[in-house]
């Protein structure tokens, strides 16, 4: 009877059957940044001042920052750069010079532009999340400036250094 029972309940079992497949995939070794579109003007309010050279924060930007947000998983050093070329009317005639453009990084030290990539940041290894880094402009007059629009464009670059 055992062997009855045995040969029924392994003729009724359901058939079994099994596949694997590896499953793969590559996540490649990335600096990414992400940021607003958004141009960099600045609104000339009490102008002409009482005196020069005069400093105006930039007008557009919510509270004046530009939030710049950088992921990073890679291992070693890498740097976020910062450039602020000469402002040029339409003509290619110089408006105003780079160094007329201030900035800052996260609330620190008010620096310069001076035409080039500036490192305005430095962080080895990954991120974990975005980071958010937050760079703040104005703008400087010394008095001498044609009258018209003076919009920034700036240039953010995020490289992985060798």
């Amino acid at each position: 009877m055992r062997a009855l029972l045995a040969g029924l309940f392994l003729g009724l079992a359901p058939a079994l059957a099994q596949a694997t497949w590896i499953l793969q995939t590559l996540i490649p070794e990335t600096v990414a940044i992400r940021t607003p579109t958004t141009q960099i003007a600045f609104e000339l309010k009490d102008y002409p001042p009482k005196a020069f050279p005069a400093t105006y924060p930039a007008s557009n930007l919510e509270g004046g920052v530009l939030p710049v947000q950088v992921f990073s998983n890679a291992p070693g050093v890498w740097s976020l750069l910062l450039q602020i070329p000469d402002l040029k009317d339409p003509g290619g005639a110089l408006l105003l010079p780079a160094r007329q453009v201030l900035y800052r990084v996260n609330g620190g030290l008010w620096l310069r532009a001076d035409g080039t990539p500036q490192i305005v940041y430095t962080q080895t290894g990954p991120t974990g999340d975005w980071l958010e880094i937050r760079l703040e402009f104005a703008l400087e007059l010394l008095g001498n400036e044609r009258p018209g629009t003076y919009v920034v464009q700036a240039l953010v670059t995020a490289l992985r250094q060798p």
